[in-house]
């Protein structure tokens, strides 16, 4: 204390200077805090939205009522935990309530794929299933997914993509067809066939949406030859052979 005053510093000063010290400290540990808990939030925040998206972008694709009961927890569980980590966060109780009511409201699953209304669209739906199938695969949920149910979910989407897939293909081969373009229509069905071997699960559904175009392919491939043979037969020239 003496060579304190000595050295000309006041003790009220120097306690003044030590208290500063330590509530920089403190207000530094918080502040890094907050930036770990704003962080967490955020990463949450896009798993959210990463699901709503695909939710909308298959509104029109028939998921089992199971799987989309797990995507909806899931949703649930992550507002949840935002809940505990930001509890001041804005508008959180209404979240978690409009997850609880879309939970609830999951029922029987219709079936099929309805129409799809364009090339885009068509991408948008295959976006939507790949980034599904990598979630369920990696187990990126909140709520772990046992590996059998995973095993399950994966197939699943596996053949609900093929089926996404059959269908633009198999309406813009008749597309085709019906104006008279039999060139386009067999490339839309032979496309088909390969992405059905190449990414299609080996599944009898899958096999079936392949010998499904695979007949549609030998009746376009049969109609087209009666064309060029009655063609022939009446002595004009048919354009595919000049």
């Amino acid at each position: 204390m003496a060579e304190l005053e000595q050295w000309g510093v006041p003790l009220a000063v120097a306690g003044m200077l030590v208290a500063t010290l330590f509530m920089a400290a403190v207000v530094t540990r918080y502040q890094a805090h907050l930036a770990t808990v704003r962080l967490a939030v955020r990463r949450i925040e896009v798993g959210v939205q990463t699901l709503l998206a695909i939710f909308d972008d298959l509104q029109t694709v028939s998921l089992s009522r199971e799987l989309r009961v797990t995507l909806r927890s899931d949703v649930l569980a992550r507002y949840q935990k935002i809940k505990k980590l930001h509890k001041r966060y804005l508008g959180i109780a209404e979240r978690i309530a409009e997850a609880e009511t879309a939970l609830n409201a999951e029922g029987a699953a219709p079936g099929g794929v309805g129409p799809i209304e364009d090339e885009q669209a068509f991408r948008k739906m295959l976006r939507a299933l790949d980034r599904l199938i990598e979630i369920v695969s990696y187990g990126e949920t909140v709520q772990p997914i046992p590996a059998d149910v995973r095993g399950i979910f994966k197939r699943e989407l596996g053949e609900r993509r093929a089926e996404v897939v059959s269908r633009f293909y198999m309406v813009e081969a008749k597309r085709y067809e019906n104006n008279g373009n039999y060139v386009r229509a067999r490339m839309h069905l032979s496309n088909l066939m390969q992405l059905l071997r190449r990414t299609g699960p080996s599944t009898d559904f899958v096999r079936e949406l392949y010998n499904e175009a695979d007949a549609a392919l030998g009746i376009l491939n049969r109609h087209d030859s009666v064309d060029v043979d009655a063609t022939d037969e009446g002595g004009e020239p048919n354009a595919s052979v000049a």
